[in-house]
């Protein structure tokens, strides 16, 4: 009796371990991973206001969901642009944050790779770009311009080139997609320097321009009741016209030494005057 007893308790237990490693997984709570990738400088990593991580890079299983996460670059170098985002991390799925740091954001790129849960069995692609319309390459093959979708993406390994001008080109090397998910690429380029110091050489010059179009040169009184226009800013230059004192001219320029300016005395003719009988107003 005693043996039929045992035989029977060792059956329940068997039963029950069986249904636990049946269930096993049901029972734990959901995950999703978070990677924070190795950033051009360690930077400290803050989730919903803690800190979590002292330098990157950086993985942790969390529950799914959305989180505010905030990247803090260590540099002794020079000042770089703290980043802080909204990511949404998917259950079952690696959420991918790339962030190389700049001095500020224009000058800071990087990319977030995240899932969302769509059912079926097709695996989808989203690119999107910070600045919008850049040209994206899937592949090798040009694809069109962000916001874009990428329907029915084989889950395989891609290279996604994202690329826009006035901006550093930027190519992320094996994205997969994942079947019954969309993958979103949240693209952030970068400003090219080059490009951004004649943006600003165009704006100085354009600024300089503006300043010099809205300047008159006055005529002062001279004792003749004219004043001799030159060719060239000097005494011995060829008079070419002559100006009335109390009439105003457009400015186009004055000499190194200021002593004379380069004024437009009628429509597509200009000359010099000198400055001891004139005078720049604005």
């Amino acid at each position: 009796m005693n043996k039929k007893w045992i035989i029977v308790g060792l059956v329940v237990i068997a039963a029950l371990v069986g249904i636990f490693f049946q269930f096993k997984d049901r029972l734990q709570p959901p995950q999703a991973k978070l990677e924070i990738a190795q950033t051009n400088v360690p930077a400290q990593v803050f989730i919903d206001g803690q800190q979590v991580s002292q330098t990157t890079p950086y993985e942790e299983y969390r529950k799914p969901g959305q989180i505010t996460l905030r990247l803090v670059p260590i540099s002794s170098d020079k000042p770089l642009a703290i980043w802080e985002t909204r990511v949404t991390l998917a259950e079952g799925v690696s959420t991918v944050v790339r962030r190389e740091f700049g001095q500020t954001d224009a000058e800071s790129q990087g990319e977030i790779l995240s899932f969302e849960k769509i059912g079926g069995k097709k695996a989808e692609l989203a690119v999107v770009s910070i600045p919008d319309a850049a040209q994206v390459q899937f592949d090798g093959d040009i694809r069109g311009y962000t916001p874009l979708p990428i329907a029915n993406a084989a889950p395989d390994d891609h290279t996604l080139t994202v690329s826009h001008p006035g901006y550093i080109t930027r190519e992320i090397e094996g994205i997969r997609p994942e079947p019954g998910y969309r993958l979103t690429a949240i693209v952030y380029l970068a400003e090219d320097p080059a490009e951004r110091a004649k943006k600003e050489a165009e704006a100085t010059a354009s600024a300089q321009e503006e300043k010099i179009a809205s300047s008159e040169v006055e005529i002062l009184e001279t004792g003749t009741g004219f004043l001799r226009v030159r060719a060239e800013p000097s005494k011995a230059g060829t008079e070419v016209a002559r100006v009335t004192p109390g009439n105003k001219y457009p400015f186009v320029e004055e000499s190194e030494s200021g002593e004379w300016f380069k004024i437009e005395y009628e429509k597509g003719k200009t000359g010099w005057v000198s400055a001891e009988f004139a005078k720049k107003t604005s």
